[in-house]
C-alpha cells in the first residue's frame, strides 16, 4: 500500500495550498485525514485568526511563501545563507521528498487541538495538542500508506512544533538542553523550524507583519545554528552562539549563522584550539562579511 497520489501530488507541489484546498472542496481531504474535519469551524482564542482547519491550511500556504520565489523565500535564504537549503529538503525518507512530509507536518500540526481542547481559568487551552496530534497520526499514516519512517518524522514534527519556544524560555539555553532537542527530533531541526515558522505566519493570518516574519526568521536562524553547534560531533564547540550575542554584541539572524559556521569549521580544522583565538576568528569573519553587506 502506498499512500494516496492525489495527496503527495497536492503537497510535491510549490503551490500546495490550493491544491490541498482544492481537495478539500471535493471532499477528499477530510475523508483521507478524518480528525482535520473537526476543526473545520472550531474558533481558536483571539491570538488566532483563523479557526483550527483554516489555520493547518494556512500553515501550508506559509510554507508555500517561505519557500517561494517571493520577499519571504529571499528573507529566509539570506538569513539561512550558511544552510544548503535546497539541499536539505530534496532529501527523501522512503522515497517520499522531505519537503512533502514537512507540508503534511504543517497541514497536520494542530489536528488535535478540538480534541484537547479545555476551558482552565476562562480561556480555552489545547494542553498537550502537540503530543496527542503525533499520537493519532502515528495511526492515521501507516493506514494510509505512509511507511514507518516517513510517519515517524512527521509524527515528531507535530508533537514538538511548539518546543523552540519551550527551549528559549530556560534563558539561557545549555548545551545539554539543546542537544535533547535535536535528538528529541531526530536531527531534523531545519524541518521543525520551518513548520514552526509556519505556524507562527499562520496564527495572526493577514495581521502578521514585515517586522514579525523578521523576527521570526532570525529565531529560526539562532535556534538552528545553536542546535547545529551544540550537535557536531567530535569535541564541544569552543563559541557558542550565547558566547557570539554575549561577546561581540551579535543579534540573532543571518550574520549570527555564518560567523558560528566558520568558527566552528575552523575549529574542526584544527586552525583555532581556544576560545580567545576563536573569538578573535569570530570578530574578523564578522568584519569581512560586514564590510560585504
Amino acid at each position: 500500500m502506498e499512500p494516496p497520489p492525489r495527496l503527495l501530488d497536492a503537497l510535491l507541489g510549490s503551490k500546495a495550498f490550493p491544491a490541498l484546498r482544492e481537495l478539500d472542496l471535493a471532499g477528499e481531504l477530510t475523508a483521507l485525514v478524518p480528525e482535520l474535519e473537526a476543526g473545520r469551524g472550531f474558533t481558536q482564542p483571539d491570538l488566532h485568526f483563523y479557526d483550527v482547519l483554516d489555520h493547518n491550511m494556512a500553515a501550508v500556504a506559509a510554507l508555500d511563501a517561505a519557500l517561494g520565489d517571493g520577499e519571504d523565500n529571499k528573507e529566509l535564504r539570506e538569513a539561512l545563507a550558511w544552510i544548503d537549503l535546497d539541499g536539505s529538503l530534496d532529501r527523501k525518507i522512503e522515497g517520499i521528498p522531505l519537503v512533502v512530509l514537512t507540508r503534511l507536518a504543517a497541514l497536520l500540526h494542530d489536528v488535535a487541538k478540538p480534541a484537547t481542547a479545555i476551558f482552565e481559568d476562562g480561556r480555552l487551552r489545547f494542553p498537550r495538542h502537540g503530543p496527542r496530534g503525533a499520537e493519532l497520526m502515528r495511526e492515521r499514516l501507516p493506514a494510509l500508506g505512509f511507511g514507518p519512517t516517513a510517519t515517524d518524522f512527521v509524527a515528531r514534527m507535530i508533537r514538538y512544533h511548539l518546543r523552540p519556544g519551550e527551549l528559549i524560555k530556560n534563558w539561557p539555553v545549555s548545551d545539554r538542553a539543546v542537544r535533547k532537542f535535536v535528538a528529541d527530533l531526530d536531527g531534523h531541526i531545519l524541518p521543525l523550524m520551518l513548520v514552526n515558522l509556519s505556524d507562527g505566519m499562520a496564527t495572526k493570518g493577514p495581521g502578521y507583519t514585515r517586522e514579525n516574519y523578521r523576527r521570526h526568521v532570525a529565531f529560526v536562524n539562532y535556534v538552528t545554528a545553536r542546535a547545529w553547534a551544540a550537535s557536531e560531533e567530535g569535541e564541544p564547540p569552543l563559541l557558542t552562539g550565547d558566547d557570539l550575542i554575549a561577546e561581540l554584541d551579535l543579534p540573532g539572524g543571518r550574520l549570527l549563522g555564518a560567523v558560528l559556521t566558520s568558527v566552528r569549521r575552523a575549529q574542526l580544522e584544527g586552525a583555532v584550539s581556544t576560545k580567545p583565538e576563536a573569538l578573535a576568528l569570530a570578530r574578523s569573519v564578522l568584519e569581512t562579511l560586514k564590510a560585504a553587506e
